[in-house]
Protein backbone atom coordinates (compact mmCIF):
# COMPACT_ATOMS: atom_id res chain seq x y z
CA UNK A 1 0.00 0.00 0.00
CA UNK A 2 3.01 2.21 0.72
CA UNK A 3 2.68 5.38 1.06
CA UNK A 4 -0.47 5.45 3.04
CA UNK A 5 -1.39 8.75 4.13
CA UNK A 6 -3.87 8.73 7.64
CA UNK A 7 -5.56 11.97 7.96
CA UNK A 8 -6.44 11.93 11.99
CA UNK A 9 -4.03 9.59 12.70
CA UNK A 10 -3.43 10.44 16.19
CA UNK A 11 -6.79 10.03 17.49
CA UNK A 12 -8.46 7.22 18.90
CA UNK A 13 -9.15 5.61 15.75
CA UNK A 14 -6.10 6.77 13.38
CA UNK A 15 -3.37 5.54 15.42
CA UNK A 16 -4.82 1.78 15.79
CA UNK A 17 -4.60 1.87 12.23
CA UNK A 18 -1.09 2.82 11.96
CA UNK A 19 -0.22 0.39 14.78
CA UNK A 20 -1.85 -2.43 12.73
CA UNK A 21 -0.47 -1.19 9.57
CA UNK A 22 3.11 -1.55 10.91
CA UNK A 23 2.54 -4.46 12.67
CA UNK A 24 1.28 -6.25 10.08
CA UNK A 25 3.57 -4.66 7.12
CA UNK A 26 0.65 -4.04 5.01
CA UNK A 27 2.91 -1.08 4.83
CA UNK A 28 5.76 0.45 6.06
CA UNK A 29 5.60 3.93 4.85
CA UNK A 30 3.56 5.53 7.10
CA UNK A 31 2.37 8.87 8.11
CA UNK A 32 -0.13 10.22 9.72
CA UNK A 33 -1.30 13.79 9.31
CA UNK A 34 -3.32 15.55 12.59
CA UNK A 35 -3.64 19.38 14.06
CA UNK A 36 -1.83 17.99 16.90
CA UNK A 37 1.16 14.94 16.64
CA UNK A 38 2.33 15.05 20.36
CA UNK A 39 -0.28 12.36 21.20
CA UNK A 40 -0.69 8.30 20.49
CA UNK A 41 2.63 8.82 18.53
CA UNK A 42 3.66 4.74 16.72
CA UNK A 43 7.21 4.15 16.29
CA UNK A 44 7.84 3.59 13.08
CA UNK A 45 6.02 6.36 11.75
CA UNK A 46 5.91 9.55 10.22
CA UNK A 47 3.73 12.59 11.38
CA UNK A 48 3.18 15.98 9.75
CA UNK A 49 0.98 18.60 11.93
CA UNK A 50 -1.62 20.62 9.96
CA UNK A 51 -5.34 21.20 9.64
CA UNK A 52 -7.91 19.39 6.73
CA UNK A 53 -9.53 22.75 6.97
CA UNK A 54 -6.23 24.11 5.65
CA UNK A 55 -5.58 23.89 2.27
CA UNK A 56 -2.53 24.88 2.11
CA UNK A 57 -1.86 22.01 5.23
CA UNK A 58 -3.71 19.44 3.13
CA UNK A 59 -1.34 20.49 -0.14
CA UNK A 60 1.56 19.96 1.28
CA UNK A 61 1.03 17.08 3.33
CA UNK A 62 0.14 15.40 0.09
CA UNK A 63 3.49 16.88 -2.59
CA UNK A 64 5.21 15.43 0.54
CA UNK A 65 4.27 11.91 1.15
CA UNK A 66 2.84 11.04 -2.06
CA UNK A 67 0.70 8.83 -0.79
CA UNK A 68 -1.13 5.99 -2.79
CA UNK A 69 -3.58 5.15 -0.08
CA UNK A 70 -5.30 7.68 2.39
CA UNK A 71 -7.58 6.68 4.88
CA UNK A 72 -9.85 9.63 6.60
CA UNK A 73 -10.53 9.48 9.69
CA UNK A 74 -10.64 13.18 10.71
CA UNK A 75 -13.93 14.28 12.44
CA UNK A 76 -14.99 16.47 15.61
CA UNK A 77 -16.18 14.35 18.63
CA UNK A 78 -19.45 14.20 18.62
CA UNK A 79 -19.63 15.78 22.51
CA UNK A 80 -18.20 19.03 24.05
CA UNK A 81 -17.22 21.05 21.43
CA UNK A 82 -18.73 24.70 21.04
CA UNK A 83 -20.46 26.04 18.02
CA UNK A 84 -21.02 22.37 16.50
CA UNK A 85 -22.87 23.03 13.73
CA UNK A 86 -20.49 25.15 12.06
CA UNK A 87 -17.81 22.91 13.16
CA UNK A 88 -19.17 20.08 12.04
CA UNK A 89 -19.78 21.25 8.49
CA UNK A 90 -16.21 23.09 8.66
CA UNK A 91 -14.39 20.24 8.99
CA UNK A 92 -16.93 17.40 7.89
CA UNK A 93 -18.13 18.59 4.62
CA UNK A 94 -15.04 21.35 4.24
CA UNK A 95 -12.38 19.49 4.68
CA UNK A 96 -13.28 17.11 2.51
CA UNK A 97 -14.20 19.08 -0.24
CA UNK A 98 -10.33 20.70 0.07
CA UNK A 99 -8.95 17.16 0.34
CA UNK A 100 -10.76 15.73 -2.76
CA UNK A 101 -10.05 18.91 -4.40
CA UNK A 102 -6.52 18.56 -3.14
CA UNK A 103 -6.63 14.65 -4.52
CA UNK A 104 -6.95 15.53 -8.09
CA UNK A 105 -4.31 18.43 -8.60
CA UNK A 106 -1.66 16.00 -6.78
CA UNK A 107 -2.85 12.56 -9.16
CA UNK A 108 -1.13 9.94 -6.79
CA UNK A 109 -3.62 8.42 -4.80
CA UNK A 110 -5.36 5.64 -5.57
CA UNK A 111 -7.52 4.39 -2.82
CA UNK A 112 -9.57 6.76 -0.66
CA UNK A 113 -11.25 4.75 2.52
CA UNK A 114 -13.24 7.36 4.46
CA UNK A 115 -14.47 6.62 8.25
CA UNK A 116 -18.27 7.73 7.69
CA UNK A 117 -20.44 7.00 10.68
CA UNK A 118 -23.99 4.26 11.11
CA UNK A 119 -26.10 7.30 11.91
CA UNK A 120 -26.12 8.54 8.51
CA UNK A 121 -28.87 6.19 7.81
CA UNK A 122 -30.72 6.88 11.39
CA UNK A 123 -32.82 9.90 11.98
CA UNK A 124 -31.98 9.15 15.73
CA UNK A 125 -35.46 8.93 16.50
CA UNK A 126 -37.06 5.58 15.47
CA UNK A 127 -35.66 1.88 16.23
CA UNK A 128 -33.11 -0.05 13.37
CA UNK A 129 -33.32 -3.72 13.26
CA UNK A 130 -30.65 -5.61 11.41
CA UNK A 131 -29.91 -2.45 9.25
CA UNK A 132 -27.92 -2.54 6.08
CA UNK A 133 -26.04 -0.38 3.83
CA UNK A 134 -29.53 -0.03 1.58
CA UNK A 135 -31.09 2.55 3.76
CA UNK A 136 -31.27 6.20 3.01
CA UNK A 137 -28.93 9.04 3.80
CA UNK A 138 -31.08 11.23 6.49
CA UNK A 139 -29.95 15.33 5.95
CA UNK A 140 -31.25 17.99 8.18
CA UNK A 141 -33.67 18.56 9.31
CA UNK A 142 -35.31 15.65 9.45
CA UNK A 143 -31.97 14.50 10.33
CA UNK A 144 -32.14 15.50 14.09
CA UNK A 145 -28.43 15.38 14.60
CA UNK A 146 -26.64 17.90 12.42
CA UNK A 147 -23.26 15.65 13.15
CA UNK A 148 -24.97 12.90 11.31
CA UNK A 149 -26.13 15.33 8.71
CA UNK A 150 -22.81 16.34 7.97
CA UNK A 151 -21.04 13.33 7.45
CA UNK A 152 -23.81 12.49 4.58
CA UNK A 153 -23.04 14.98 3.03
CA UNK A 154 -19.15 13.60 3.22
CA UNK A 155 -20.36 10.56 2.10
CA UNK A 156 -22.23 11.94 -0.50
CA UNK A 157 -18.65 13.64 -1.70
CA UNK A 158 -16.64 10.80 -1.58
CA UNK A 159 -18.89 8.44 -3.74
CA UNK A 160 -18.72 11.27 -6.27
CA UNK A 161 -15.12 11.33 -6.24
CA UNK A 162 -14.94 7.55 -6.79
CA UNK A 163 -13.60 6.76 -10.34
CA UNK A 164 -12.12 10.13 -11.18
CA UNK A 165 -8.69 10.88 -11.61
CA UNK A 166 -7.63 7.43 -11.53
CA UNK A 167 -9.02 7.23 -8.05
CA UNK A 168 -11.27 4.60 -6.07
CA UNK A 169 -13.15 5.85 -2.86
CA UNK A 170 -15.20 3.37 0.24
CA UNK A 171 -17.19 4.50 2.92
CA UNK A 172 -16.98 2.57 6.22
CA UNK A 173 -19.76 2.83 9.03
CA UNK A 174 -18.92 1.82 12.59
CA UNK A 175 -21.40 1.93 15.41
CA UNK A 176 -20.06 3.28 18.95
CA UNK A 177 -16.54 2.61 18.79
CA UNK A 178 -14.58 1.47 22.53
CA UNK A 179 -11.51 0.76 23.24
CA UNK A 180 -8.38 2.32 24.12
CA UNK A 181 -7.61 5.72 23.62
CA UNK A 182 -10.99 6.38 22.60
CA UNK A 183 -12.05 10.35 24.19
CA UNK A 184 -16.13 9.40 23.91
CA UNK A 185 -17.86 6.37 25.48
CA UNK A 186 -15.34 4.68 27.86
CA UNK A 187 -14.10 7.92 29.64
CA UNK A 188 -17.82 8.58 29.53
CA UNK A 189 -19.07 5.47 30.83
CA UNK A 190 -16.38 5.14 33.61
CA UNK A 191 -17.59 8.32 35.05
CA UNK A 192 -20.66 7.32 35.18
CA UNK A 193 -19.72 3.93 37.14
CA UNK A 194 -17.81 5.91 39.49
CA UNK A 195 -20.85 8.23 40.33
CA UNK A 196 -22.92 5.25 41.02
CA UNK A 197 -25.14 5.91 37.75
CA UNK A 198 -25.22 2.88 36.47
CA UNK A 199 -27.23 1.47 39.88
CA UNK A 200 -29.89 3.24 37.65
CA UNK A 201 -31.38 2.29 34.27
CA UNK A 202 -33.83 4.00 32.16
CA UNK A 203 -36.41 1.36 30.46
CA UNK A 204 -36.92 -2.13 30.72
CA UNK A 205 -33.45 -2.72 29.61
CA UNK A 206 -34.27 -5.17 26.23
CA UNK A 207 -33.06 -2.86 23.66
CA UNK A 208 -30.20 -4.08 21.71
CA UNK A 209 -26.99 -1.98 20.40
CA UNK A 210 -23.92 -2.59 18.24
CA UNK A 211 -21.01 -1.21 19.89
CA UNK A 212 -17.40 -1.80 18.19
CA UNK A 213 -14.37 -2.13 19.12
CA UNK A 214 -11.95 0.57 17.55
CA UNK A 215 -9.24 -2.05 16.94
CA UNK A 216 -11.60 -4.03 14.86
CA UNK A 217 -12.70 -1.16 13.39
CA UNK A 218 -9.01 -0.36 12.33
CA UNK A 219 -8.85 -3.55 10.91
CA UNK A 220 -11.93 -3.41 8.47
CA UNK A 221 -10.33 0.18 7.56
CA UNK A 222 -7.15 -1.99 6.53
CA UNK A 223 -8.65 -4.67 4.44
CA UNK A 224 -10.95 -2.12 2.71
CA UNK A 225 -8.01 0.02 1.87
CA UNK A 226 -6.18 -3.54 0.55
CA UNK A 227 -9.39 -4.25 -2.06
CA UNK A 228 -9.14 -1.19 -3.66
CA UNK A 229 -5.54 -1.14 -4.45
CA UNK A 230 -6.31 -4.36 -5.61
CA UNK A 231 -9.30 -3.30 -7.62
CA UNK A 232 -6.76 -0.58 -8.65
CA UNK A 233 -3.67 -2.76 -10.11
CA UNK A 234 -6.52 -4.95 -12.27
CA UNK A 235 -6.39 -7.72 -9.06
CA UNK A 236 -9.62 -7.80 -8.85
CA UNK A 237 -13.06 -7.31 -10.56
CA UNK A 238 -13.72 -3.07 -10.10
CA UNK A 239 -16.94 -4.08 -11.39
CA UNK A 240 -17.93 -7.47 -10.21
CA UNK A 241 -20.57 -8.51 -8.09
CA UNK A 242 -17.63 -8.47 -5.04
CA UNK A 243 -16.72 -4.73 -5.64
CA UNK A 244 -15.70 -2.65 -2.76
CA UNK A 245 -14.94 1.38 -4.74
CA UNK A 246 -18.35 3.21 -4.46
CA UNK A 247 -19.47 0.93 -1.50
CA UNK A 248 -20.62 1.23 1.82
CA UNK A 249 -19.79 -0.81 4.42
CA UNK A 250 -21.46 -1.34 7.88
CA UNK A 251 -18.98 -2.32 10.22
CA UNK A 252 -19.93 -3.66 14.23
CA UNK A 253 -18.62 -6.52 16.51
CA UNK A 254 -21.51 -8.70 14.96
CA UNK A 255 -22.52 -9.13 18.28
CA UNK A 256 -25.66 -7.62 19.45
CA UNK A 257 -25.73 -6.79 23.38
CA UNK A 258 -28.32 -5.23 25.76
CA UNK A 259 -27.56 -1.43 26.24
CA UNK A 260 -27.63 -2.06 30.18
CA UNK A 261 -25.74 -4.85 29.98
CA UNK A 262 -22.69 -2.98 28.27
CA UNK A 263 -23.08 -0.12 30.39
CA UNK A 264 -22.66 -2.55 33.86
CA UNK A 265 -19.73 -4.81 32.52
CA UNK A 266 -17.68 -1.63 31.92
CA UNK A 267 -18.72 -0.08 35.35
CA UNK A 268 -17.80 -3.84 36.72
CA UNK A 269 -14.46 -3.98 34.55
CA UNK A 270 -13.53 -0.35 36.68
CA UNK A 271 -14.50 -2.17 39.77
CA UNK A 272 -18.11 -0.65 40.12
CA UNK A 273 -19.93 -3.67 39.33
CA UNK A 274 -23.88 -3.27 40.34
CA UNK A 275 -25.55 -6.57 40.32
CA UNK A 276 -28.82 -7.01 38.10
CA UNK A 277 -31.01 -7.28 41.25
CA UNK A 278 -29.35 -3.96 42.63
CA UNK A 279 -30.46 -1.93 39.95
CA UNK A 280 -33.10 0.84 40.12
CA UNK A 281 -35.72 0.35 36.81
CA UNK A 282 -36.96 4.32 35.96
CA UNK A 283 -39.90 3.78 33.84
CA UNK A 284 -39.28 5.95 30.33
CA UNK A 285 -42.10 8.25 30.92
CA UNK A 286 -40.64 9.19 34.11
CA UNK A 287 -37.35 9.70 33.26
CA UNK A 288 -39.00 11.58 30.16
CA UNK A 289 -40.56 14.37 32.50
CA UNK A 290 -37.48 14.44 34.33
CA UNK A 291 -35.62 15.59 31.26
CA UNK A 292 -38.31 17.81 30.48
CA UNK A 293 -37.99 19.85 33.53
CA UNK A 294 -34.46 19.56 33.50
CA UNK A 295 -34.16 21.55 30.23
CA UNK A 296 -36.58 24.03 31.12
CA UNK A 297 -34.61 24.79 34.53
CA UNK A 298 -30.96 24.99 32.97
CA UNK A 299 -32.16 26.98 29.68
CA UNK A 300 -34.10 29.25 32.50
CA UNK A 301 -31.02 29.46 35.07
CA UNK A 302 -28.30 30.02 32.14
CA UNK A 303 -30.92 32.61 30.58
CA UNK A 304 -30.54 30.32 27.28
CA UNK A 305 -26.83 29.99 27.33
CA UNK A 306 -26.63 26.61 28.53
CA UNK A 307 -28.02 23.19 27.28
CA UNK A 308 -29.14 20.55 30.02
CA UNK A 309 -26.87 17.16 30.00
CA UNK A 310 -29.80 15.18 30.60
CA UNK A 311 -32.39 16.11 27.90
CA UNK A 312 -35.04 14.53 25.77
CA UNK A 313 -32.85 12.97 22.81
CA UNK A 314 -30.90 11.28 25.68
CA UNK A 315 -34.05 9.24 26.72
CA UNK A 316 -34.60 8.08 23.46
CA UNK A 317 -30.65 7.36 23.08
CA UNK A 318 -31.01 4.87 26.07
CA UNK A 319 -34.24 2.65 25.03
CA UNK A 320 -33.95 3.14 21.44
CA UNK A 321 -32.95 -0.49 19.63
CA UNK A 322 -29.58 0.01 17.24
CA UNK A 323 -28.12 -3.12 15.91
CA UNK A 324 -26.83 -3.51 12.01
CA UNK A 325 -26.27 -6.78 9.82
CA UNK A 326 -22.46 -6.77 8.89
CA UNK A 327 -22.81 -9.30 5.97
CA UNK A 328 -21.58 -7.30 3.06
CA UNK A 329 -18.57 -6.55 4.76
CA UNK A 330 -17.62 -10.17 5.42
CA UNK A 331 -18.51 -10.86 1.94
CA UNK A 332 -16.50 -8.26 0.21
CA UNK A 333 -13.63 -7.44 2.78
CA UNK A 334 -13.31 -10.48 4.31
CA UNK A 335 -14.19 -8.71 7.31
CA UNK A 336 -14.67 -10.99 10.86
CA UNK A 337 -14.19 -9.18 14.51
CA UNK A 338 -11.24 -9.78 15.89
CA UNK A 339 -11.41 -8.83 19.27
CA UNK A 340 -14.88 -9.97 20.99
CA UNK A 341 -17.00 -7.46 23.18
CA UNK A 342 -15.54 -8.31 26.53
CA UNK A 343 -12.19 -8.80 25.75
CA UNK A 344 -12.37 -5.05 23.83
CA UNK A 345 -13.82 -4.13 27.54
CA UNK A 346 -11.20 -4.70 29.30
CA UNK A 347 -8.81 -3.24 26.94
CA UNK A 348 -10.59 -0.46 26.95
CA UNK A 349 -10.80 0.11 30.33
CA UNK A 350 -7.19 -1.07 31.64
CA UNK A 351 -6.23 1.82 28.45
CA UNK A 352 -7.63 4.43 30.20
CA UNK A 353 -6.82 3.52 33.95
CA UNK A 354 -3.46 2.61 33.16
CA UNK A 355 -3.16 6.58 31.42
CA UNK A 356 -4.74 7.70 34.20
CA UNK A 357 -2.54 6.66 36.86
CA UNK A 358 0.29 8.28 34.55
CA UNK A 359 -1.15 11.99 34.56
CA UNK A 360 -1.77 11.66 38.19
CA UNK A 361 2.23 10.73 38.75
CA UNK A 362 3.15 13.40 36.72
Amino acid sequence: MDPVLVLGGCGALGHHIIKQLLHTKKASEVTAFDIRTDVNRVPGANYIKGSIVSEQDVRSALETVRPKVIIHTISPQLMGQKNTHKLYENVNIGGTKILLDCIAKTNCVKALVYTSSSSVIHNNITDLVEATEEGRLFYWPEQTEFYSHTKAVAEDLIQGANRQNGLLTTRLRGSLLFGEGDTTATPQMIANARTGRTKFQIGDGTNLFDFTYIGNTAYAHILAADALIRESDGRADRDGPLKVNGEAFCITNDDHWPFWDFIREMAAECGHPVPKNKVTVVPTSVYYAFAVVAEWAVWAFSLGSKESNVNRRMVKYLTMTRTFNISKAKERLGYQPQVGIRDGIKRAVQHYLAHECEKKSN
